[in-house]
Protein backbone atom coordinates (compact mmCIF):
# COMPACT_ATOMS: atom_id res chain seq x y z
CA UNK A 1 0.00 0.00 0.00
CA UNK A 2 2.97 2.30 0.58
CA UNK A 3 3.71 2.28 -3.16
CA UNK A 4 0.13 3.38 -3.93
CA UNK A 5 0.61 6.49 -1.79
CA UNK A 6 3.97 7.19 -3.40
CA UNK A 7 2.42 6.91 -6.86
CA UNK A 8 -0.43 9.20 -5.91
CA UNK A 9 2.00 11.67 -4.30
CA UNK A 10 4.22 11.67 -7.41
CA UNK A 11 1.14 12.27 -9.56
CA UNK A 12 0.16 15.29 -7.44
CA UNK A 13 3.72 16.68 -7.47
CA UNK A 14 4.08 16.22 -11.23
CA UNK A 15 0.69 17.75 -12.02
CA UNK A 16 1.46 20.70 -9.73
CA UNK A 17 4.78 21.30 -11.49
CA UNK A 18 3.14 21.12 -14.90
CA UNK A 19 0.31 23.40 -13.81
CA UNK A 20 2.84 26.09 -12.87
CA UNK A 21 4.87 25.59 -16.06
CA UNK A 22 1.72 25.68 -18.18
CA UNK A 23 0.50 28.87 -16.48
CA UNK A 24 3.84 30.57 -17.14
CA UNK A 25 3.94 29.51 -20.79
CA UNK A 26 0.26 30.23 -21.42
CA UNK A 27 0.74 33.80 -20.20
CA UNK A 28 2.50 34.40 -23.53
CA UNK A 29 0.08 32.52 -25.78
CA UNK A 30 -2.65 34.50 -27.53
CA UNK A 31 -6.24 33.44 -27.08
CA UNK A 32 -8.98 33.97 -29.64
CA UNK A 33 -11.79 35.89 -28.04
CA UNK A 34 -12.17 37.25 -24.56
CA UNK A 35 -11.72 34.28 -22.22
CA UNK A 36 -11.94 36.58 -19.19
CA UNK A 37 -15.31 37.91 -20.34
CA UNK A 38 -16.58 34.39 -21.02
CA UNK A 39 -15.32 33.20 -17.63
CA UNK A 40 -17.04 36.15 -15.93
CA UNK A 41 -20.28 35.29 -17.74
CA UNK A 42 -19.89 31.70 -16.50
CA UNK A 43 -19.36 32.96 -12.94
CA UNK A 44 -22.44 35.23 -13.23
CA UNK A 45 -24.46 32.34 -14.60
CA UNK A 46 -23.47 30.18 -11.62
CA UNK A 47 -24.42 33.02 -9.30
CA UNK A 48 -27.83 33.33 -11.00
CA UNK A 49 -28.42 29.62 -10.63
CA UNK A 50 -27.39 29.63 -6.96
CA UNK A 51 -29.81 32.52 -6.34
CA UNK A 52 -32.54 30.50 -8.11
CA UNK A 53 -32.94 33.14 -10.82
CA UNK A 54 -32.66 30.56 -13.60
CA UNK A 55 -33.69 26.92 -13.96
CA UNK A 56 -31.41 23.90 -14.02
CA UNK A 57 -32.14 23.48 -17.72
CA UNK A 58 -31.19 27.10 -18.51
CA UNK A 59 -28.07 26.78 -16.38
CA UNK A 60 -26.96 23.55 -18.11
CA UNK A 61 -27.60 24.86 -21.63
CA UNK A 62 -25.85 28.17 -21.08
CA UNK A 63 -22.96 26.53 -19.18
CA UNK A 64 -22.36 24.11 -22.04
CA UNK A 65 -22.44 26.94 -24.55
CA UNK A 66 -20.00 29.07 -22.54
CA UNK A 67 -17.66 26.12 -21.95
CA UNK A 68 -17.61 25.47 -25.70
CA UNK A 69 -16.80 29.14 -26.40
CA UNK A 70 -14.04 29.09 -23.77
CA UNK A 71 -12.59 25.88 -25.23
CA UNK A 72 -12.64 27.40 -28.72
CA UNK A 73 -11.00 30.62 -27.50
CA UNK A 74 -8.32 28.74 -25.57
CA UNK A 75 -7.66 26.13 -28.28
CA UNK A 76 -4.00 27.03 -28.66
CA UNK A 77 -3.37 26.75 -24.91
CA UNK A 78 -4.87 23.24 -24.99
CA UNK A 79 -2.47 22.24 -27.77
CA UNK A 80 0.47 23.70 -25.85
CA UNK A 81 -0.67 21.80 -22.74
CA UNK A 82 -0.75 18.52 -24.68
CA UNK A 83 2.80 19.16 -25.92
CA UNK A 84 4.04 20.06 -22.41
CA UNK A 85 2.55 16.89 -20.91
CA UNK A 86 4.02 14.70 -23.65
CA UNK A 87 7.44 16.31 -23.28
CA UNK A 88 7.37 15.79 -19.52
CA UNK A 89 5.70 12.39 -19.11
CA UNK A 90 7.19 10.79 -22.21
CA UNK A 91 10.43 12.43 -23.30
CA UNK A 92 11.71 13.60 -19.90
CA UNK A 93 10.77 10.32 -18.25
CA UNK A 94 12.34 8.28 -21.07
CA UNK A 95 15.66 10.06 -20.69
CA UNK A 96 15.50 10.11 -16.91
CA UNK A 97 15.45 6.38 -16.22
CA UNK A 98 11.65 6.11 -15.94
CA UNK A 99 11.33 8.94 -13.45
CA UNK A 100 9.58 12.28 -13.42
CA UNK A 101 10.50 14.84 -10.78
CA UNK A 102 7.67 13.57 -8.57
CA UNK A 103 8.79 9.97 -8.94
CA UNK A 104 12.40 10.95 -8.27
CA UNK A 105 11.42 12.79 -5.07
CA UNK A 106 9.39 9.82 -3.85
CA UNK A 107 11.97 7.26 -4.99
CA UNK A 108 9.88 5.30 -7.48
CA UNK A 109 10.22 4.68 -11.20
CA UNK A 110 8.49 3.12 -14.17
CA UNK A 111 9.96 -0.06 -15.61
CA UNK A 112 8.87 -2.56 -18.25
CA UNK A 113 6.98 -5.47 -16.67
CA UNK A 114 8.92 -7.99 -18.75
CA UNK A 115 12.29 -6.54 -17.72
CA UNK A 116 12.94 -4.98 -21.14
CA UNK A 117 14.10 -1.42 -21.63
CA UNK A 118 11.60 1.41 -21.25
CA UNK A 119 10.97 3.07 -24.62
CA UNK A 120 9.14 6.12 -25.96
CA UNK A 121 6.27 4.04 -27.41
CA UNK A 122 5.55 2.44 -24.04
CA UNK A 123 5.60 5.80 -22.30
CA UNK A 124 3.27 7.32 -24.91
CA UNK A 125 0.74 4.52 -24.36
CA UNK A 126 1.24 4.89 -20.61
CA UNK A 127 0.51 8.62 -20.45
CA UNK A 128 -2.51 8.87 -22.77
CA UNK A 129 -5.23 8.16 -20.20
CA UNK A 130 -4.15 9.31 -16.72
CA UNK A 131 -3.05 12.77 -17.83
CA UNK A 132 -5.97 13.38 -20.17
CA UNK A 133 -3.77 13.61 -23.24
CA UNK A 134 -5.89 11.30 -25.39
CA UNK A 135 -9.09 13.02 -24.26
CA UNK A 136 -7.68 16.47 -25.04
CA UNK A 137 -6.42 15.38 -28.46
CA UNK A 138 -9.85 13.99 -29.35
CA UNK A 139 -11.65 17.06 -27.99
CA UNK A 140 -9.30 19.39 -29.88
CA UNK A 141 -9.99 17.60 -33.16
CA UNK A 142 -13.72 17.61 -32.47
CA UNK A 143 -13.67 21.31 -31.62
CA UNK A 144 -12.49 22.05 -35.15
CA UNK A 145 -14.54 19.49 -37.05
CA UNK A 146 -18.05 19.13 -35.62
CA UNK A 147 -20.91 21.40 -34.65
CA UNK A 148 -21.25 22.99 -31.24
CA UNK A 149 -24.22 20.84 -30.20
CA UNK A 150 -22.50 17.61 -31.25
CA UNK A 151 -19.29 18.68 -29.57
CA UNK A 152 -21.06 19.36 -26.29
CA UNK A 153 -22.88 16.02 -26.29
CA UNK A 154 -19.90 13.91 -27.29
CA UNK A 155 -17.43 15.76 -25.04
CA UNK A 156 -19.67 15.18 -22.03
CA UNK A 157 -19.78 11.44 -22.74
CA UNK A 158 -16.04 11.25 -23.39
CA UNK A 159 -15.25 13.20 -20.21
CA UNK A 160 -17.41 10.84 -18.18
CA UNK A 161 -15.76 7.79 -19.77
CA UNK A 162 -12.35 9.31 -18.99
CA UNK A 163 -13.34 9.85 -15.36
CA UNK A 164 -14.52 6.23 -15.10
CA UNK A 165 -11.19 5.04 -16.55
CA UNK A 166 -9.31 7.11 -13.96
CA UNK A 167 -11.35 5.62 -11.13
CA UNK A 168 -10.89 2.11 -12.51
CA UNK A 169 -7.16 2.70 -12.86
CA UNK A 170 -6.92 3.89 -9.26
CA UNK A 171 -8.84 0.80 -8.09
CA UNK A 172 -6.50 -1.46 -10.07
CA UNK A 173 -3.44 0.28 -8.64
CA UNK A 174 -4.77 -0.22 -5.11
CA UNK A 175 -5.63 -3.85 -5.80
CA UNK A 176 -2.62 -5.14 -7.73
CA UNK A 177 -0.19 -2.25 -8.18
CA UNK A 178 -0.84 -1.69 -11.89
CA UNK A 179 -3.27 0.77 -13.46
CA UNK A 180 -4.86 0.72 -16.89
CA UNK A 181 -1.93 2.76 -18.18
CA UNK A 182 0.49 0.07 -16.97
CA UNK A 183 -1.47 -2.67 -18.74
CA UNK A 184 -1.57 -0.64 -21.98
CA UNK A 185 2.18 0.00 -21.85
CA UNK A 186 3.40 -3.27 -20.32
CA UNK A 187 4.90 -1.34 -17.41
CA UNK A 188 4.86 -1.28 -13.64
CA UNK A 189 6.09 1.14 -10.98
CA UNK A 190 8.70 0.05 -8.45
CA UNK A 191 10.52 1.61 -5.54
CA UNK A 192 14.19 2.50 -6.05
Amino acid sequence: MKLVFKRFGAFIIDCSILFIVSMLINAFIPVYGDVDELSNRLFDLTDSYMNEEISVKEFNEETQSLNYDISKAAYLTTIVGIVIYILYFVVFQAYNNGQTLGKKLLKIKVIKKDGGSLDINSLIRRCLIPYGILLNIILSIMLLTISKSHYMSISTVLSNVHMCLLVLSFILICKNGRGIQDYLAGTTVVEV
